[in-house]
């Protein structure tokens, strides 16, 4: 033995065993004819006829025998590494499986991650070394080749044998033997050994009836547990205009408090103001009260991290974990925080005199109500503002398509725009009463700014993905939620997103959709040039039949019953449709989704799959 030996007394390790430079080795390890040099390694780890070269071996590990880790790797706690293993500069999350015959270099593997055995990790591309990132809970079949650069996001299944070339996204299949092919609507089987998913958070936020689902005891919980994830937090929260958003705010403030905590109060504010102003006042967390879109009796909680990001399920996860009462509630001194900071990010969007220019807005009676109609006159417009004072939501333009034709006829504006309650959505309306919806407004930005990229979702219409594409943008899509969109966004500096809804992501503005920023920018295009909107307005879509079914049972589209039916209805529709069965993420519904080129078809596969749901729920 040379160099720095720290060996905890309760450790033992054999005659054969050789340690050289400095290492460090934690409580109950036991280490058989192993070869340690410049590591550390952590309690109740076992190793066996393996090398370990400069790196970090947490807890609870098993090493062996026969394999190498070589420098720069991270194995986290509970960690199995089987024999014949070599693993190079790679950072390993917690619980991840790699049993044997595998070499794993130059990647972060992410928790629970099954790699099975003899799967090739390639770094080099003839030109470069690059890294691959992969997600919690992957599945990687046996004899796969990852070929980096490649991101592989949570819950997505690589099948055996497959090369993967491409991105993975949240939840997605993948299989191929020479280039990897997506598989939508497939069972991922091996989610089955994990837990139960989030009790509270859903695709945006914890949502649900205030009083009921959202109770002022969980809002207490909630601010308490923020603090215990972050000591000492600095805390930013803003609302919309419902009337339980003072009560939610006391109550989260006083859990904050209690956990010894700061709040601050942005008052009535968009969710993307807050987090911008989380990010621009460096607040460790933006919280925001809104219920969204959703009618006035629900609330709800969404929260930013520092960088005005959505939290990440782990982070979610681990908020859950500390959803406990403080010992003793305190009342919380809150301090105000104005939000002219973002007022005067806005104001630099739009770089277009607007001056002639008639615009009606709908403003949900929600956040933007008290702000909206000023950012648009300043810069010159005559604006014409409706649903300014009223409950939020009600009659809102952004929830009827028919309502807002009507509106926009009565307004007799060049062009109009809604936002919903937090302003995180928007819809716009032309002259010729044409709503262009999240889609269309993505085919604009597009088209204007000429990107090769662009990111939607599942629900992104069909057809709008082959007009992108003969503009020379692809298409990447993500699960259903404007925080997976923004995650794929950030991760290849992508600079559009969209939502088919209205959630609308522009990354060198803002970190979260934000609806007055696109409308904003969207008056830069339509000064300049109208006939993006006109080829916009033009467009053949997919017709789109969406169905829900009342239910709390998220786990019935997983029943034989259903997926056999779903099977049956794709066969009938074709290889020009699709079907998309989900959980809502912020209502207790199953969301029926067909899309196709046949209306009356789509209409009759949707209320087949429908009558099958209803059926198993009883």
């Amino acid at each position: 033995m040379s160099g720095i030996i720290n060996i905890h007394e309760t450790t033992k390790i054999d005659a054969t065993t050789i340690l050289g430079g400095e290492v460090k080795i934690g409580k109950n390890c036991k280490i058989v004819n192993a070869r340690i040099y410049h590591s550390v390694i952590g309690d109740n780890v076992e190793i066996y006829d393996s090398t370990i070269e400069n790196s970090e071996i947490k807890n609870n590990v098993t090493i062996g025998p026969y394999s190498h880790i070589r420098p720069g790797t991270i194995l986290n706690d509970n960690v199995h590494v089987g024999n014949f293993v070599e693993i190079k500069n790679a950072k390993v999350g917690r619980g991840t499986k790699i049993p044997h015959l595998s070499y794993v270099g130059d990647c972060e593997i992410g928790c629970d991650v099954n790699v099975g055995c003899g799967v090739i990790f390639c770094n080099y591309d003839g030109k470069n070394k690059n890294k691959t990132i992969v997600g919690d809970r992957v599945f990687i079949g046996s004899n796969s080749n990852i070929i980096s650069p490649v991101i592989i996001e949570d819950e997505s299944f690589i099948a055996a044998g497959t090369t993967v070339t491409d991105d993975v996204l949240k939840g997605e299949f993948c299989i191929g033997r020479v280039k990897n092919e997506i598989k939508h609507g497939v069972l991922n089987l091996y989610l089955q050994n994990f837990s139960s998913p989030l009790k509270y958070f859903g695709t945006d936020g914890i949502r649900g009836i205030y009083g009921k689902d959202l109770t002022d005891e969980l809002c207490v919980k909630i601010g308490y547990g923020l603090t215990k994830m972050c000591q000492n937090a600095k805390i930013l929260i803003g609302r919309d205009t419902r009337q339980s958003g003072n009560v939610i705010l006391k109550n989260l403030a006083n859990g904050i408090q209690s956990g010894g905590g700061e709040v601050y109060d942005a008052g009535i504010i968009s969710t993307a103001g807050v987090a911008f102003l989380t990010k621009f006042f460096d607040f460790d967390y933006g919280v925001v009260i809104s219920a969204s879109h959703n009618p006035c009796e629900y609330n709800g909680i969404k929260i930013f991290n520092k960088n005005g990001h959505k939290l990440n399920e782990n982070q979610e996860k681990m908020l859950e974990k500390n959803l406990i009462l403080p010992k003793k509630i305190k009342m919380a001194k809150i301090k105000k925080v104005e939000k002219d900071a973002y007022i005067e990010h806005l104001k630099t969007i739009c770089t277009k005199n607007l001056s002639g220019l008639k615009i009606f807005i709908d403003c949900s009676n929600g956040a933007t109500s008290n702000y909206a109609e000023n950012i648009f006159k300043i810069l010159g417009a005559d604006v014409l503002a409706l649903n300014t004072q009223g409950t939020i939501n009600e009659n809102a333009s952004v929830l009827n398509e028919k309502t807002f034709i009507e509106n926009m006829q009565k307004s007799k504006a060049d062009i109009g725009f809604c936002f919903d309650g937090d302003a995180d959505r928007v819809m716009c309306i032309t002259k010729d009463l044409v709503v262009l919806d999240g889609d269309r407004i993505l085919y604009i930005l597009a088209k204007y700014r000429k990107e090769k990229f662009a990111v939607g979702t599942i629900m992104t219409n069909l057809a709008l993905e082959k007009h992108l594409l003969k503009i020379g943008t692809r298409l990447f899509r993500t699960n259903v939620g404007d925080k997976y969109i923004a995650r794929l966004m950030k991760s290849k500096h992508y600079h559009i997103g969209a939502e088919q809804s209205g959630h609308i992501i522009l990354s060198d503005y803002t970190t979260t959709g934000d609806g007055i920023i696109v409308a904003l920018y969207l008056l830069n295009i339509f000064i300049e040039n109208k006939e993006v909107f006109k080829k916009a307005e033009q467009l053949t879509m997919y017709s789109t039949v969406s169905l829900k079914v009342e239910t709390n049972d998220k786990n019935v589209i997983k029943n034989s019953f259903v997926t056999n039916e779903i099977k049956k209805q794709e066969k009938l529709l074709g290889a020009c449709g699709r079907i998309i069965v989900r959980p809502s993420g912020t209502e207790p519904v199953i969301r029926i989704t067909v899309e196709g080129k046949d209306s009356e078809k789509s209409q009759k596969v949707a209320k087949s799959i429908k009558k099958v749901i209803e059926s198993v729920v009883g």
